[in-house]
């Protein structure tokens, strides 16, 4: 199974490249921006986007409010951009308004060319907006032509297709927001099935477009200064995890400091989050040949580096490189004492697995003895089993168990999880080991069944 999960995921992979021109000649080559919603990073973060082929970037510089024949700019503090230099700098401005209010867009072209002759080399300019309205078209089309040049109008991608004309607005180049996780910033959710939905009507309107993909993870509540991460949540003293309808919900069993904010006992932590698995798949669907007219895609949001929420900067980095989008994991054992056996779980990769109850397990098969007693150390949950000839589990107890399943909720990246202790009656003649990890997008990868090293320590 792990040979079918990886030669899907290579060949998937494969047809991204290809599609973007990445490998050889392809047909065409696809535009990859990402933008800054944290603002300007490192020059280091700034030489991996580049190597990694990320084309531009996309820069909030401020929000605006549309009234009847007004309209009211604010800008955002401004930044060092001395570090884009270079860089194709698209600007983007959030849109609030309602009803047929469309501004004024030569008082707002006014305000906002300052702004953009700040930006070295300059792409244009990003309206996005959570939701459409009838007066952001008016809004869009009427500062397109004050800046004799095209201006971009991001929206949900159902939005979009149900508002955008034949023909579409003009001067203005649409953005579907798609995929991801778009609540992170405010948006409606939406399914997979209505997503795809509304990107096949964008590709019978005829008109080209760009797909913004938010990787942006939502915490609730959000932590300090300190920051935050999965593996502070994770662990089964630390709090009770239960999937969510949207997201995963940990209910804490102790106090936490988050990140410099306390949370009491019994106070709950919702994360929704896209790891780097999830946005595989969503490339996967989204960059596909039938899309001739998708002139590129938005990756909303710079990752963190560790310790974050779902795709960390690292694990982003090490993707686009071409490498795999999901840990690749391995078992490590040791023998303290002749009838007892220490074992730890190893991810030397930046990618992490998902949160699951029972998803995410090492497993040790054993033969010509019992198991006399387990200490859990920093897994989660154990269940005893005997394996069947066409590998089926089936519970059983301590005395008939032939193998022992060590459980994690979640696999950090980077880590090493130790401490389960086996102590056998005897010693056993032989142990093999193997591990299982669910992935974000919903699929599982299972490891190879080796034999584990008898040595004593």
């Amino acid at each position: 199974m792990a040979t079918m999960v990886r030669m899907r995921l290579a060949a998937a992979f494969a047809l991204l490249l290809a599609v973007t021109g990445g490998a050889g000649e392809g047909p065409r080559r696809l535009s990859h921006r990402v933008w800054l919603l944290g603002g300007v990073p490192d020059e280091g973060a700034l030489t991996n986007l580049r190597a990694a082929g990320v084309t531009g970037v996309v820069l909030p510089v401020g929000r605006v409010e549309l009234g009847e024949g007004s309209c009211r700019f604010t800008l955002a503090q401004p930044a060092d951009l001395s570090a884009l230099a270079g860089w194709p700098v698209t600007t983007l401005v959030w849109v609030e308004g309602s009803g047929k209010a469309s501004g004024d867009p030569e008082s707002f072209t006014t305000q906002f060319t300052p702004v953009q002759r700040g930006v070295t080399k300059s792409e244009g300019l990003l309206l996005i907006s959570r939701r459409f309205f009838p007066g952001l078209s008016g809004f869009a089309t009427g500062v397109a032509a004050r800046l004799h040049r095209p201006v971009e109008v991001a929206l949900p991608a159902q939005d979009l297709t149900q508002h955008l004309p034949k023909g579409g607005w003009p001067r203005v180049r649409p953005v579907a927001v798609a995929f991801g996780n778009p609540a992170a910033l405010g948006f409606p959710a939406s399914t997979l099935q209505d997503d795809l939905a509304a990107l096949d009507a964008l590709d019978e309107t005829r008109l080209p477009y760009r797909v913004a993909v938010v990787v942006a993870p939502r915490v609730e509540p959000p932590p300090g200064p300190g920051g935050g991460s999965l593996a502070m949540l994770s662990s089964g003293e630390a709090a009770a995890f239960n999937p969510g309808e949207r997201g995963s919900v940990f209910r804490l069993r102790k106090p936490l400091d988050w990140g410099g904010v306390s949370l009491a006992v019994g106070q709950s932590v919702t994360v929704e989050m896209v790891d780097t698995a999830t946005y595989h798949r969503d490339l996967g669907m989204l960059l596909r040949p039938v899309r001739p007219l998708l002139e590129g895609w938005d990756t909303v949001g710079l990752p963190n580096a560790e310790p974050t929420f779902g795709m960390s900067r690292g694990a982003f980095f090490e993707y686009l490189r071409g490498e795999s989008p999901y840990p690749r994991p391995h078992v490590e054992a040791e023998w303290p004492g002749p009838t007892a056996m220490r074992v730890a779980l190893t991810n030397p990769t930046a990618q992490a697995s998902a949160l699951a109850t029972t998803g995410n397990w090492v497993e040790l098969r054993f033969a010509g003895t019992e198991v006399r007693d387990v200490q859990l150390g920093d897994f989660g949950g154990m269940e005893y089993g005997r394996v069947g000839a066409d590998d089926s589990w089936h519970l059983t107890v301590a005395r008939d168990a032939t193998a022992i399943r060590f459980f994690l909720v979640f696999i950090p990246p980077q880590a090493r999880v130790t401490g389960a202790l086996v102590t056998f009656l005897s010693r056993p003649r032989d142990v093999l080991a193997r591990w299982h990890v669910r992935l974000g997008d919903g699929t599982d990868v299972i490891g190879p069944l080796e034999p584990v090293a008898l040595s004593r320590r």
